[in-house]
């Protein structure tokens, strides 16, 4: 896979960003866990060009060379991420390519392998410029003979745009696995809009599928502001086992869940493998893994045996702004491999939520100076667009702006009088005094509007400090005298916050 996106909008050229990640035979390159984490260990050979159209000085863009992220010995193979940046003009559109051979013996086609994304420096309506979709797939799935299967290709795009999956149809993109160049059985077909692949294997071995995903302006638009390759193998197998059951994943956390984390920030999650087949145990576990993630060793579940257990731990990184997915997929002990599950760890600037209340700046009041007492906020809803309280916990917060510390939050599953969900509005009713000559904001967590397993634009937070800033004026001391004859004493009256 290769994507792309625009870091440094304010240049001239223009600062474009390549995500590559590359799957290689682990004989080639092996890596280990201790490799993994020194984050230096290198694997991959060749280089991305520009064969035609190409910006001014682009021409060998760089190396596919990346540091190792992830391995399987057991699949035979290693993988690995990386970033790297180039400068491009604006108003430019062309493809960068990575070709070479040596495809190991598959089904059908093979020969020649070759991805190419195409890469558009034009601004949008919106005055911002694309950010090209991001895939994920395991490189090797495992697929029964003669099952049938509904294989879903993994899909973020950060911009919430409209996109499609194809197969991908000329010698730049796909080399020698073109669909045109491959004999699959009759009943194969790709649903387009919901990027499904229909697949009912007969033949023994190993197939190449190659794909492209295109992304869209707007529900209506047919051409597309970027092309992204996934290319990924099937290894068809068969056994004498008649149990086909597969592993299943019931971890904490739904798959395709958002899960939104801080950069610098690490996160820990539980991943549960259940084995459904009689007497069978989970042999393997099949993964992608992001740049910044670390997995314990597996453990069987003290009461109940056919459940596997293992830590995955992910720290966002400032240069992994939007979603993250780590997909993975048990193996039982007879060969079968379960789903393939992803975890969606999104990174989030403050500065850069795709919010729609938040990128279209929605009205909301009151702002500026206002008195301690103030307790009625509203933020009004886009027109035709209404929300309702979300059933998991997520919180509105008054933050104080010096510290970033929380003031005052309500829970908006659970403090139904505070916070209030109309039609056209939501109305916040806060209920305390706010402390003289301070500046605060108000900070939206994710799953306020939508839910965050949505993974959806409007289930983003908003906590940029600039959004909904207020103040309170400053109040000075209150000094009181009194005296008699004999005696005068001087009392100084403190204000306090105070619960109302």
């Amino acid at each position: 896979m290769i994507t792309w996106r625009i870091t440094n909008s304010t240049s001239n050229p223009l600062v474009v960003e390549i995500l590559q990640r590359h799957a290689w035979n682990y004989s080639w390159w092996p890596c280990t866990n201790a490799q993994i984490s020194a984050g230096n260990y290198m694997i991959g050979s060749g280089n991305i060009i520009c064969p035609s159209s190409c910006p001014p000085n682009v021409s060998t863009i760089n190396s596919v060379t990346v540091p190792c992220t992830g391995y399987n010995q057991i699949e035979s193979y290693v993988s690995g991420e990386g970033r790297f940046t180039f400068r491009v003009p604006p108003n430019y559109r062309f493809r960068a390519i990575f070709n070479n051979s040596a495809w190991f013996s598959l089904v059908t086609g093979g020969g020649v392998w070759s991805v190419a994304t195409e890469i558009n420096t034009y601004i949008r309506p919106s005055g911002r410029y694309n950010q090209a979709p991001i895939v994920t797939m395991l490189p090797v799935i495992r697929l029964r003979r003669y099952l049938i299967y509904d294989i879903k290709i993994n899909v973020a795009d950060n911009d919430f745009d409209r996109y499609t999956c194809v197969w991908s149809n000329s010698s730049q993109e796909c080399g020698g696995v073109c669909r045109s160049a491959l004999t699959l059985p009759a009943s194969t077909f790709l649903n387009e809009t919901s990027c499904i692949l229909h697949f009912v294997p007969a033949t023994i071995g190993f197939y190449a599928m190659a794909f492209t995903i295109l992304d869209f302006e707007n529900e209506t638009s047919t051409t597309p502001l970027s092309r992204v390759p996934i290319q990924f193998i099937f290894n068809v197998w068969d056994s004498n086992v008649t149990c086909s059951l597969k592993p299943i994943y019931i971890g904490d956390v739904s798959a395709d869940e958002c899960i939104f984390v801080e950069p610098g920030k690490n996160i820990t999650v539980l991943i549960r493998i259940k084995v459904q087949c009689p007497n069978a145990t989970l042999a393997n576990v099949i993964g992608v893994y992001p740049t910044g993630f670390t997995q314990s060793s597996r453990y069987t579940d003290a009461y109940d045996p056919t459940i596997n257990i293992f830590q995955v731990s992910y720290t966002g990184n400032a240069n992994q702004v939007g979603q993250n997915l780590f997909c993975f997929a048990g193996v039982d002990s007879i060969g079968n491999q379960g789903d393939s599950n992803c975890l969606r760890f999104t990174v989030q600037l403050a500065s850069d939520s795709r919010n729609t209340l938040y990128v279209n700046n929605a009205t909301h009041f009151p702002m500026g100076l206002v008195s301690k007492y103030q307790s009625n906020w509203t933020l009004l809803y886009p027109t035709t667009t209404t929300f309702v309280r979300p059933t998991t916990d997520a919180y509105i917060r008054f933050k104080i702006t010096s510290t970033q510390q929380d003031f005052v939050t309500y829970n908006v599953a659970k403090q139904t009088t505070n916070v209030i969900y109309l039609s056209d509005r939501l109305v916040i009713l806060s209920n305390v005094a706010f402390s003289p000559g301070q500046n605060y904001y108000i900070s939206i967590d994710p799953g306020v509007f939508l839910p965050i397993a949505t993974c959806l634009r409007d289930s983003m937070e908003i906590t940029d400090k600039t959004f909904w800033p207020f103040n309170t004026a400053s109040e000075p001391n209150t000094t009181v005298t009194t005296s008699t004859t004999s005696q005068s004493s001087t009392t100084t009256l403190v204000n306090q916050t105070v619960n109302i």
